[in-house]
């Protein structure tokens, strides 16, 4: 599938289609025309209105960030309860891009960091971002950073040099119907956050497609991941605001050759270390339910679970002083066709790792059951 098509399909599928509510259920619709600031706007919103920008390309005047002191942001939303909405549709779209020195596209939120993980009245409370195309942003596409009640849906993040869409610290949510491409880490990440849906995406050409990061009850579920380093990650990483990685359901995905070269912008990072042709790598994460997912042509690997430790090959004294549990626990692996896989693996990877099925052998209660596949390490792996 080419991205062009990926998109113009998207856009069509997400277009516009206000409620018939009463104005004063909607709040007021601001409108935003070529031209005009979407910025603007947004400043004069007050929470329950919507700002609904005309097809068009906009360049917006810098901000600063507030989740992100010290970067730009081209479009920041601070209040509650404000929804940006692009008219798309008929091949036309709103286009966002950077005036060529912005790190941040769209940023929803005031605050960033552990706060706002106990503390509601450091988050926004209810965000809408619909229909637009986000680009060329030196770091992320949209940023949302500590809100609860949001979505995203419609939206395409292409070439923004780090993340597509980044949801962080968020709680109750979903991401639905995007696409990303062009990313050096994630197309769709989702971290430190609670009890969220990420559905019906696109991620291609990017190091990581999808990123479940050290968050609690997320939903990942038909979406699409090709053509990226890696498909899809479900981690938990050291020394963040959220210690643990549990409960997350990863299903009904296609997840298919994924044999990109990995493009990592800073060395050292975790996803530095994903080989090209990873499917789907659980690391040290803990009751993931990984079912019904189609895994093939993925030439390092289709289904990977693993310790942090040993997957990153860290010293022991590193390892003991991680502020996570390394192993992987209690993970399900079942009713995934996962074919094809482990036939050109990279370098880096164990010879016994490139197979459509793998485990190190670490963590307790992980086991497998009712998948299609062809090779798998260890042979044969634990039941459920």
């Amino acid at each position: 599938m080419r991205p062009g098509f990926a998109i113009k399909v998207l856009l069509t599928a997400t277009a516009v289609a206000l409620l018939a509510l009463p104005a004063s259920a909607l709040g007021r619709v601001l409108k935003v025309h070529p031209g005009g600031s979407i910025q603007a706007a947004v400043d004069q919103a007050e929470p329950g209105d919507t700002v609904l920008v005309a097809p068009g390309t906009y360049t917006e005047a810098s901000s600063e960030c507030p989740p992100r002191p010290g970067r730009s942001c081209a479009v920041v939303v601070t209040k509650d309860d404000i929804s940006i909405v692009g008219q798309g549709g008929n091949g036309k779209a709103v286009v966002l891009k950077s005036d060529g020195a912005q790190e941040e596209g769209i940023s929803v939120g005031r605050e960033s960091g552990a706060g706002c993980l106990e503390d509601e009245s450091l988050r926004v409370h209810g965000s809408l971002v619909k229909n637009i195309v986000v680009e060329g942003f030196e770091d992320d596409g949209l940023l949302l950073s500590c809100v609860q009640d949001w979505r995203v849906t419609g939206v395409a993040a292409i070439d923004n040099e780090e993340y597509g869409i980044f949801p962080s610290h968020v709680f109750d949510g979903r991401l639905d119907h995007s696409f990303a491409s062009g990313a050096n880490d994630t197309g769709h990440y989702i971290g430190q956050s609670f009890n969220s849906r990420v559905d019906h995406n696109i991620a291609t050409d990017n190091v990581s497609g999808f990123e479940i990061e050290n968050s609690i009850g997320i939903r990942a579920d038909h979406n699409l991941s090709y053509g990226n380093t890696g498909g899809f990650l479900s981690f938990d990483l050291p020394f963040l605001d959220a210690k643990v990685n549990r409960d997350n359901v990863i299903e009904h995905n296609v997840i298919l050759e994924n044999n990109r070269p990995n493009t990592c912008l800073e060395p050292g990072d975790d996803v530095c270390g994903v080989p090209p042709g990873t499917g789907i790598l659980v690391m040290a994460a803990d009751e993931n339910l990984v079912s019904h997912n189609t895994v093939t042509g993925n030439d390092s690997y289709g289904i990977a679970v693993a310790n942090i430790c040993l997957a990153q090959e860290l010293p022991e004294e590193v390892c003991e002083a991680l502020d996570i549990e390394p192993n992987p626990d209690n993970n399900t692996i079942v009713h995934n066709t996962v074919t094809g896989n482990g036939s050109n693996p990279a370098p880096s990877l164990p010879p016994v790792f490139a197979v459509d099925l793998a485990w190190d052998g670490s963590g307790e209660g992980n086991c497998w059951a009712k998948n299609r596949f062809g090779t798998s390490f260890p042979d044969p792996l634990p039941s459920c």
